[in-house]
This record gives structure tokens, sequence and C-alpha cells, in this order.
């Protein structure tokens, strides 16, 4: 009796899938509520205003508005959203250029009967 396999076997092959880790909404964007801002196992960044950590250390907007990240204590980032302003909104509606209007053709000059 063989002590090993007549054909040749392999016991390599395996690999994990990646858990797609990392930041999905960067600074300066925009992002509506409940949309994942970072993936993470443990807390590499911190939740700040407006972002809430999930049960996975995940961080998540509660609100919508525009991510930006800072600095918080001991070198650690912090992710806050900030909500835009109403003065903003206003301004990019003033930058909207108005509609146009027909012109109106000028009469046509009537003839003199004789």
């Amino acid at each position: 009796m063989a002590t090993s396999k007549s054909q040749g076997s392999s016991s390599n092959g395996r690999d994990s899938h990646g858990q797609r880790l990392g930041i999905k909404r960067y600074g300066n964007q925009f992002v509506n509520a409940g949309e994942i801002i970072v993936k993470q196992r443990g807390t590499k960044f911190l939740p700040g205003v407006n972002v809430s950590k999930s049960s996975d250390d995940s961080l998540f907007a509660r609100k919508a508005g525009i991510v930006t990240f800072e600095w918080a204590y001991r070198g650690k980032k912090q992710v806050s959203v900030y909500p835009k302003t109403e003065e903003k909104a206003v301004k990019a509606e003033a930058k909207k250029p108005a509609k146009k209007t027909a012109a109106k053709k000028p009469a046509a000059k009537k003839e003199e009967a004789k």
C-alpha cells in the first residue's frame, strides 16, 4: 500500500475575501442621513458632530451635510457632518440666471385709407 497519494495534491489554494474597509466618503463631500462614511475595525476614526458609531464600529451620518475630518485628542481623527446653511442656498439661488422672456415685436404700421 502506498504511503502517499499517487496524484499530486496541494494544501494551498484558500484565501479569504477582503473586508472592504476604509473611507467611503471623503472631506467636503455631501452625504445624506444614514450614509456610511467610514467602515473600520476598532476606533481609528472617532464620531463627531452629527455622526454616530454602529455596532461594527462603522461611522454613519445622522443628518445630511458636508463631511469634515478633524483632529481629536490623542492623535486620533474625528469625523463630523455639518449641514449646509441657508445662506449658501440663498447665494446659489441668486447666481441662477433669470428666465428669458420673449421680446415684443414692434407693432406693424397701419396704412391710412385713401
